[in-house]
C-alpha cells in the first residue's frame, strides 16, 4: 500500500468513531431554525412555538433566524448550502417546490438539496369579501361574477404566494373572470378588502379572523378539504361551489440540508412527532384555524409530490411568472 493511501485510510478510520459519537451526542450545541419570512406571520408564529418546545425536548437552545426575501428563496438557498450536521433546520413550505418553476432563479434542487423530516402545520385560507359586496354566499358570488366578467378583483399577498395560487385555482375550476391584484404582503391586501378597495381575497385563517370578527368582511368559503373546527359554519370551497378537487393550504415542515446523517434525522423526526402530539400545542393553534400535525418522512415526501404536481401544473398552464 502506498504511504499516502495508508495515511488517508488511517485518518478516515480515525474520523469515523468521532462522527458516530457526534451523531449519538446530537445536539451538543445550539440549533438555528431558519424561517423564510419576517417576524409576525403564520409561518413565524408556528416556527417559534415549535422551536421553544423542540428546545425543551432536545435539551439545547434553538434560535430563530428570520431570512426573508425573494419569496423565500433567500432562506432556501442559505439552508441548501448549510453544513448537513443538524444544526441548521428550516421551516420550509410550498415555495420550495414551486419557486424553481415560478422564478427559475434558485440555487437549489428541491429533490436533491434537502432532506425532509416532518410536516408541522397546515393553515387553510378563507375566501372573504368586503361587507358591502352584493353576494352573500358562493352561489351568489359565482352568479354575480359570471354576469360581470372582469369587473371584480381578487387580491393576494403577491404573485406566486400560496393565496395567489389559490385564487388562480379557484378561477380555473369555476371559470370565473376575476382580476388578480397582487400586493406586497397580506396585511395591506386584507385591509383593502375590508375598506372596499378590493372585493375579495383568500386570506390565511389567522389573518382573516379579525376582519371577520369586526364585520368588515364576510366569509364565503374555506380552502381546505374539510371544515375547520375553528370556523365550523364556513363551508369548504368544494362544498359551496360544487367542486371535487379544490384544496389550497399553507403548510410548513421541518427541512434540513441534504446529507444530514440518518440518526440525526430520526432524532429530529421523533422530537417533532412528540411536540405535534402535545394537546396544548394542538389546542393553542386550533382556535386560530391552524392544524398542528407531524408526519413520517415518507408522508412528507408524498405530500410534497402532490403539492408540486398541483401548483407547478397550474403555474405552467396559466403562465404565471414572478415579478
Amino acid at each position: 500500500m502506498r504511504r499516502s493511501t495508508f495515511i488517508a485510510a488511517a485518518l478516515s478510520a480515525a474520523v469515523l468513531p468521532f462522527a458516530a459519537l457526534a451523531q449519538a451526542d446530537y445536539p451538543n450545541k445550539p440549533i438555528t431554525f431558519v424561517v423564510p419570512y419576517p417576524p409576525g406571520g403564520v409561518n413565524d408564529a408556528v416556527a417559534r412555538v415549535y422551536a421553544d418546545k423542540l428546545s425543551a425536548e432536545l435539551g439545547k437552545p434553538i434560535t430563530i433566524d428570520n431570512r426573508a426575501g425573494a419569496a423565500t428563496t433567500v432562506a432556501s438557498n442559505f439552508v441548501a448550502k448549510a453544513p448537513p450536521d443538524g444544526y441548521t433546520v428550516y421551516g420550509g413550505g410550498t415555495s420550495l417546490v414551486i419557486n424553481p418553476t415560478l422564478t427559475g432563479n434558485v440555487q437549489y434542487d428541491p429533490h436533491k438539496s434537502f432532506d425532509y423530516i416532518s410536516l408541522m402545520s397546515f393553515t387553510p385560507f378563507i375566501l372573504h369579501v368586503n361587507a358591502d359586496f352584493p353576494a352573500k354566499n358562493m352561489a351568489e358570488l359565482i352568479a354575480l361574477a359570471k354576469a360581470n366578467p372582469g369587473k371584480f378583483n381578487i387580491a393576494s399577498s403577491g404573485i406566486g404566494a400560496t393565496n395567489h395560487l389559490a385564487a388562480e385555482l379557484f378561477k380555473a375550476q369555476t371559470g370565473l373572470n376575476l382580476v388578480h391584484v397582487p400586493y406586497k404582503g397580506g396585511a395591506q391586501a386584507g385591509q383593502d378588502v375590508a375598506s372596499g378597495q378590493a372585493q375579495m381575497m383568500f386570506s390565511a385563517s389567522l389573518e382573516a379572523k379579525p376582519f371577520l370578527a369586526s364585520g368588515k368582511t364576510r366569509a364565503i368559503a374555506i380552502s381546505s378539504t374539510k371544515r375547520s373546527p375553528a370556523f365550523p359554519d364556513i363551508p369548504t370551497v368544494n362544498e359551496a361551489a360544487g367542486l371535487t378537487d379544490f384544496e389550497a393550504v399553507f403548510w410548513t415542515g421541518l427541512v434540513v440540508p441534504a446529507g444530514t446523517p440518518k440518526p440525526i434525522i430520526d432524532k429530529l423526526q421523533k422530537a417533532v412527532a412528540k411536540v405535534a402530539a402535545d394537546p396544548d400545542m394542538v389546542e393553542r393553534f386550533k382556535q386560530q384555524g391552524v392544524e398542528i400535525r407531524g408526519s413520517t418522512q415518507a408522508e412528507f415526501l408524498e405530500h410534497l409530490a402532490k403539492e408540486e404536481k398541483r401548483w407547478v401544473t397550474l403555474i405552467k398552464d396559466k403562465g404565471i411568472k414572478a415579478e
